[in-house]
């Protein structure tokens, strides 16, 4: 029996090299390749409206370096969903104080590693687990010192 798929969406900031920082790290993770990885600059995806493809997804993955207006307006969306958020920020980089207030949870991470290994155990703990895009079961990884 193959593994349920999991559609994971990845907010960003556009002042960031997201191919780099988030793209490959999880396009190189064995684990998520049986996901389906929501990428807003994808050549599948580009044209398309970010409200819909949140809508498509399961849960959201939200890196906080470097917000702009549309990674505000994409996050205020996501939230608006109710859909689980893993939140992370670059340890080196922190993230601004308005975002606590959003997002109870932020993980710090440093390095390409770091980061793949948060999103695959927040996928590994929804997978089989979503319908229709919800679940009740909350997951807390760990909080930006």
């Amino acid at each position: 029996m193959e593994k349920p798929k999991l559609s994971i969406y990845f907010i960003h900031s556009g002042n960031i090299d997201a191919n780099e920082m988030i793209y490959l790290p999880v396009l190189r993770s064995n684990q998520l390749s049986h996901d389906e990885l929501i990428f807003s600059e994808s050549k599948n995806n580009s044209g398309k409206f970010y409200k819909d493809l949140i809508d498509r997804a399961d849960v959201c993955v939200c890196e906080l370096t470097e917000p702009d207006m549309g990674f505000n307006m994409e996050l205020k969306y996501a939230l608006s969903t109710s859909k689980p958020i893993l939140a992370l920020a670059q340890k080196d980089h922190g993230y601004d104080a308005k975002y606590k207030n959003l997002l109870t949870n932020v993980i710090g991470y440093q390095g390409e590693s770091e980061f793949r290994y948060y999103v695959e155990q927040f996928a590994k703990n929804y997978e089989g687990k979503m319908v229709g895009g919800k679940s009740t079961d909350n997951l807390v990884l760990g909080v930006l010192k």
